[in-house]
């Protein structure tokens, strides 16, 4: 396992998707400056970031991480590898762990492009914020991984857009906000007192009620878990085409 590790690594370094790893947040950083001069920067560069850029790149870091290895034929691996899910495993984590990269650099350019330009970002909230869209998201990895060896990049990529944004900006407002997709929307509300069409929520707003965090945080979670076990036993019963 050390081994695909090392090996998925050694593979990503030389991927585009790792480039986007630092590209995409500043992305909305820009976005949020030049549409709103500033005003209202913390709230608008979140805003652009769990709606738009973050969910596009998970998925185009998925999708090319598939495309790269059919393309390669899984550099023979897949044909003399007995424990085929390690291959699996090691490309869940690799994803996952650029999941996370993307948001921690996301708040650290969130927080230094504010001090810069003397704009108040609370830390506590850009990093809660952020972790908090790590572990709504993480459960995509594995799904859309499957989708991807099934359907290919650009199904991939189309079905992140339509379901992160059609049910992220739809139903999170509303009682199916437990749908997973979109569950990180519903919990970013409270987190930056913002609505996902972009407008200020006020004081008395039910979608400022914290307390739905802990439950959608959970339901992700255990998604992630549930999707990687399903889509593993399935990787590592396909034989060799």
């Amino acid at each position: 396992m050390i081994n695909c590790l090392k090996s998925e690594w050694l593979k990503q370094k030389h991927r585009f998707s790792l480039k986007l790893v630092w590209i995409s947040p500043l992305v909305p950083l820009v976005l949020a400056l030049i549409l709103m001069g500033g005003r209202y920067f913390f709230e608008a560069a979140f805003n652009w970031w769990y709606t738009l850029l973050l969910p596009g790149t998970l998925a185009m870091m998925v999708a090319f991480t598939v495309a790269a290895e059919k393309r390669h034929n899984r550099h023979g691996l897949f044909a003399v590898y007995i424990n085929k899910k390690d291959l699996w495993l090691a490309q869940l984590f690799m994803n996952t762990l650029q999941l996370l990269l993307l948001n921690l650099i996301f708040c650290i350019d969130l927080i230094l492009l504010g001090a810069l330009l003397g704009i108040t970002v609370p830390f506590s909230k850009a990093l809660i914020g952020s972790l908090v869209l790590f572990a709504s998201l993480a459960w995509q990895i594995p799904f859309f991984l499957f989708i991807s060896e099934k359907m290919g990049t650009f199904f991939t990529i189309m079905l992140s857009l339509i379901g992160n944004i059609g049910f992220g900006i739809f139903f999170s407002p509303t009682k199916l906000w437990m749908v997973p997709f979109a569950i990180p929307a519903r919990l970013m509300c409270p987190i930056i007192n913002v609505m996902p069409n972009g407008l200020p929520l006020e004081a008395s707003h039910p979608l400022g009620d914290g307390r739905v965090v802990l439950p959608g945080m959970l339901i992700t979670i255990a998604l992630y878990f549930i999707i990687s076990f399903i889509t593993t036993i399935w990787f590592n019963r396909r034989e060799v085409k």
